[in-house]
């Protein structure tokens, strides 16, 4: 398959050693589980796609398409192989088992019961191959009520608390990416390389089951650090969804937004310098308390200049400050900032990243 430029998938930049032994079965379709398979992929796995003919991936007809397919299943299925035959029929059974007695990983995104009823389930293929590591990525718990609920990314967002969070200005946000499909991928991602982990002690694979809507429940762990508390944080100002004068989006002169995450007192300190805002220093010590405050001052602030020329301004300062990119201005940026520090540029200019 062509590789496509620009596709930094998961950070994973290069392969790992002794990876490219391991051999992967990906009969999962869409976002969730070729997207996990993919990022095996680019970890150095071998992996292999397996269709039915008449049961293929619908990703590919999703436009926008690159050479007639659609590019959603371009960027998710790099340097994979793909497979079309009848397995239900005794030739394609053959072929097959042969592959899964070779394997290392089974991967599958259908609803509980699919693979059952196929002869693929978990019980039925570890027969074949003991070593096998097994992996369903599901919506819902699979084995609660919802089992075979239908459902995508918006459902497993909204049934797992991430949309009725809101934000500051008590609205629920529709995002822009599929973050439960892919929070459930990056789980299975760590299903599956603990449970090759795990082989090389007992020499068994095991079924690793991940539920979509439990993986993005569990990257709520802020909010649920407040829920344990005994406060409700939805649709409240909060420091971590813009509430918080130091942690949030300003609009720059020219329409442009800049992100400012200068959370830690030393950080907002040296930002209310650089924009002129010294006399504010000593309202930092409870920032949420004076929010309105020093929101205004600084949204006054930004508003002065461009999101280019605030980038500029800040050069080098160190404020956790950035501008608010476009997609393709993402893509150059990081391509940038990828590239090497010179030797011989000071240890001190070189670019930090924080969490």
């Amino acid at each position: 398959m062509t590789e496509l430029p620009g596709r930094p998938l998961g950070g994973i930049g290069i392969p790992f050693k002794g990876f490219s032994r391991l051999r992967v079965l990906d009969f999962s379709k869409l976002l969730p589980g070729p997207y996990a398979s993919q990022v095996l992929r680019d970890m150095g796995m071998k992996v292999t796609r397996v269709e039915l003919p008449y049961f293929g991936d619908l990703s590919r007809e999703f436009p926008p398409k690159i050479d007639g397919v659609g590019a959603t299943y371009w960027m998710v299925n790099q340097g994979k192989t793909v497979l079309s035959f009848d397995f239900r029929k005794p030739e394609g059974r053959k072929r097959l088992e042969k592959l899964i007695r070779s394997a290392d990983v089974l991967l599958e995104g259908f609803r509980p019961g699919l693979m059952e009823r196929i002869g693929l389930g978990w019980d039925a293929v570890r027969k074949l191959n003991a070593r096998l590591v097994y992996c369903s990525l599901v919506g819902y718990p699979p084995d609660g009520p919802w089992a075979r609920k239908a459902g995508h990314d918006l459902n497993f967002q909204a049934v797992a608390g991430l949309l009725g969070l809101g934000d500051c200005e008590q609205a629920v946000r529709f995002g822009p990416a599929q973050i439960a499909d892919l929070s459930g991928s990056i789980a299975a991602v760590a299903g599956i390389l603990a449970a090759l982990v795990e082989r090389q002690s007992t020499r068994k694979g095991r079924l690793v089951r991940v539920a979509m809507a439990e993986a993005i429940h569990s990257w709520l762990a802020i909010p649920l650090g407040h829920l344990a508390a005994g406060e409700d944080p939805s649709l409240k100002p909060q420091w971590w969804n813009g509430g918080h004068p130091f942690y949030r989006l300003y609009d720059a002169a020219d329409g442009g937004k800049v992100a400012v995450a200068a959370v830690e007192k030393g950080f907002a300190l040296g930002l209310l310098d650089a924009l002129g805002l010294s006399e504010l220093k000593e309202l930092a010590d409870e920032p949420m308390a004076h929010a309105p405050k020093l929101s205004y001052a600084m949204a006054r602030v930004f508003a002065t200049g461009t999101r280019d020329e605030w980038e500029a301004r800040l050069e080098g300062k160190d404020v956790c400050v950035t501008g608010v990119y476009s997609l393709k201005e993402a893509a150059e940026a990081l391509a940038r900032i990828r590239r090497p520090v010179p030797a011989s540029v000071p240890r001190r200019t070189r670019p930090r990243s924080r969490s």
